[in-house]
């Protein structure tokens, strides 16, 4: 009884599209993802746009050129990475040239997602693109399998697509290239740190102001006479952790444009949110403030198509990497034990420069210092340094 299940799924699939039985009546593209959708049961829950919306979206995510006949999206949204497109074009070499597009597409929104939402990255990850004659499909869903025979079962079969692979990896001779995708201009806190030091706020722009303020009662909040440095950097590392979240409104529009102030203190330490640059910029300052060496790295992730920033903290004469927003992933399991918790958000805390590239950080190695020591690297739950 079992072995006849797939086939009557494959059956129903195949019914749903006109498919056997009816060669002559070719599946619409809608038919098409219809049936891919049904394939992921009733958990899957994603809006279909409009035809008006259909043209833009395909030229502006997919790249999409030349003429095409018909198409159905449908989309999540937000950190949602979860999609369905289905592309009938005129020529068999159109649908073969925009599934490489979908291809490309998928590098790069894996790359905006890779170390903020480790799921989403994931589905990313293990999403296709497939062609079959005249039509490209672009899939990420949880079931891809499921998904992928419901693609090629309306097109009455054809056989599974071969597995596109990770993308390359950089031959590491070319030199650190930035990808420059979003302003990662430094915040400049020399007005702010003047303050502090003089106790005068009086010349401070009203933004400047508020985030002195803010910092003042961060650094009471957190930081004590007698602390040595890594005891401030590791509270103030955890306050941010805790107080922050990363300003998922970025993956709302293809500017990545997100929440005003999300890429300096202000946005971290007056809204409670920011991008990685925001998470950077405001431990720089809080470290300034509490008289810790610290440095904020702008460099990339994600084989360098992602920009990205994080910091470097020097203790006892050495120097340690420290990424606060990789340390602040969302998505994480409501169920995790309060242990795992700890080591998650503890996994970028004072690590080597070799873990960095080894966790996909790029950066230009000739602009800052190589970290190598060990001996405040703290995991989260094991004996803390210096106790």
């Amino acid at each position: 009884m079992d072995m006849l299940l797939p086939g009557l799924l494959l059956g129903l699939l195949l019914g749903a599209c006109g498919g056997v039985g009816e060669p002559e009546a070719a599946p619409t593209p809608e038919q098409i993802a219809r049936a891919i959708c049904d394939s992921q049961g009733e958990a899957l829950s994603l809006t279909s746009l409009e035809a008006a919306e259909r043209g833009d979206y395909l030229a502006e995510h997919y790249d999409l050129e030349g003429v095409w006949e018909d198409a159905a999206v449908y989309t999540a949204s937000g950190a949602d990475v979860r999609e369905i497109a289905v592309v009938l074009m005129e020529e068999d070499d159109d649908a073969n040239g925009l599934k490489a597009r979908m291809e490309d597409y998928l590098i790069e929104r894996q790359g905006d997602f890779f170390g903020y939402f480790p799921d989403q990255a994931k589905l990313l990850d293990e999403g296709r693109a497939l062609v079959k004659g005249r039509y490209a499909a672009l899939i990420v869903c949880e079931d891809m399998p499921a998904a992928e025979a419901a693609f090629y079962g309306c097109l009455e079969g054809g056989g599974a697509a071969p597995a596109s692979g990770p993308p390359a990896e950089n031959d590491g001779d070319a030199g650190f290239k930035p990808p420059n995708e979003t302003d990662m201009t430094l915040y400049d806190t020399e007005a702010i740190r003047r303050a502090w030091e003089s106790g005068d706020a009086a010349g401070l722009s009203e933004r400047d102001a508020d985030i002195l303020a803010r910092c003042r009662e961060v650094l009471d909040e957190c930081v004590s006479d007698g602390m040595s440095d890594f005891q401030k950097e590791l509270a103030i590392h955890d306050w941010l952790v805790e107080w922050g979240e990363y300003d998922q409104t970025v993956y709302d529009d293809p500017d990545h444009a997100g929440r005003e102030g999300n890429r300096d203190p202000y946005g971290m330490l007056v809204g409670g949110y920011g991008i990685c640059l925001g998470y950077a910029t405001t431990f720089q300052l809080l470290m300034d403030l509490a008289g810790v060496e610290c440095i904020t790295v702008v460099g990339a992730s994600f084989q360098s198509t992602s920009d990205h920033a994080w910091n470097m903290v020097r203790l006892d004469g050495e120097w340690y990497c420290v990424d606060p927003t990789w340390d602040d992933p969302s998505g994480g399991a409501a169920w995790a034990s309060p242990s795992a918790v700890a080591r998650r958000t503890h996994r970028y805390f004072n690590v080597t420069s070799r873990a960095m590239r080894e966790s996909d950080h790029q950066w230009d190695e000739t602009s800052v210092p190589e970290a190598t020591a060990e001996a405040y690297r703290w995991d989260g739950v094991s004996k803390l340094p210096g106790t």
